[in-house]
């Protein structure tokens, strides 16, 4: 399966990544074709030597003949613009009608470590913190994003500490959704402040889960939070599509390994999350060009 869709990877990373303007041994387009193929397959940057030198095939596609250090990968990975890379993707792929935000947990570390040092009071990640999931006390990163529900791209991502609530990211993700037609979200940001957001800077209309918890009497609701809940009602059936991203954040914990990410000195956290969504991506569109169900992703994987 791979010999099908790397090579047509490999060509759209040529699309999207423009010409070296000056001459390195490795250019931006070989190295950004390596650190995908490493995502592709689960390989780390020490590992990634053997990989290659027993999969020649690849090393042919991305033009190179010296095997780059892990060093190097590691220094030129942290030097992409990943976000503007993913919005070459995006803007060619992208159907742009109906969105929706959600958010995930990446783990810096194991649960009995973080419950270890919580009683040390001594952290060894100062980004790291607690929030409380659906699948109870969680400690790491939090990493919130944005996808087009019917091409099924990752839109954008924000990584930030664990404790972080949705809705202090939500503007940046309204942002890169701003063009939609539909913005679906659940009742984390049922919030009168992104309700005057989207009203205010989007043609969007919101579609969220109501947080009964905030309370819904008439009287003391604000004006844009009572067209959100009318707005819920109305177009109710549409929020099922909501599951998409739902689905979309399962792959990359199980098949993509974000779930867990441990801490480590001079870790980007935001590298490590573009480079998995921009892999994730490509491999969508690639299956998408070859006739394929979109998510079929573990067909290339797992070869």
């Amino acid at each position: 399966m791979p010999e099908k869709h790397i090579p047509l990877i490999m060509d759209i990373i040529d699309n999207i990544v423009s010409p070296d303007t000056r001459i390195r041994k490795y250019t931006d387009r070989q190295i950004l074709k390596i650190l995908i193929l490493l995502q592709i397959f689960n390989i780390s940057y020490r590992s990634s030597e053997i990989f290659l030198s027993n999969h020649k095939e690849y090393l042919v596609m991305t033009g190179i003949r010296e095997i780059p250090s892990f060093q190097t990968l590691s220094r030129r990975a942290r030097l992409f613009d990943l976000h503007a890379i993913n919005r070459e993707i995006v803007f060619l792929y992208s159907i742009k009608e109906c969105a929706a935000l959600d958010s995930f947990m990446i783990h810096t570390c194991k649960y009995s470590t973080a419950i270890r040092r919580k009683n040390w009071g001594k952290y060894r990640d100062p980004e790291s913190g607690w929030s409380k999931t659906t699948k109870g006390w969680s400690y790491g990163r939090k990493c919130h994003m944005s996808m087009d529900v019917d091409s099924l791209l990752i839109m954008d991502w924000i990584v930030t500490r664990g404790n972080i609530h949705d809705s202090k990211v939500s503007h940046d993700l309204v942002d890169s959704v701003r063009n939609f037609s539909y913005i679906l979200g659940d009742s984390a940001y049922d919030t009168s402040d992104i309700y005057d957001y989207i009203f205010e800077n989007t043609h969007s209309i919101p579609v969220i889960d109501t947080n009964k918890r905030r309370g819904i009497v008439p009287e003391r609701l604000s004006v844009n939070r009572k067209i959100g809940i009318d707005l819920r009602r109305e177009y109710a059936s549409m929020h099922s599509l909501r599951w998409e991203i739902e689905r979309m954040l399962s792959i990359l914990e199980e098949i993509m390994k974000t779930e867990n990410i441990w801490y480590v000195r001079n870790r980007d956290y935001d590298t490590a999350m573009g480079l998995k969504a921009i892999a994730y991506n490509l491999m969508i569109v690639s299956n998408i060009k070859t006739g394929n169900k979109p998510r079929e992703i573990m067909k290339i994987v797992s070869c």
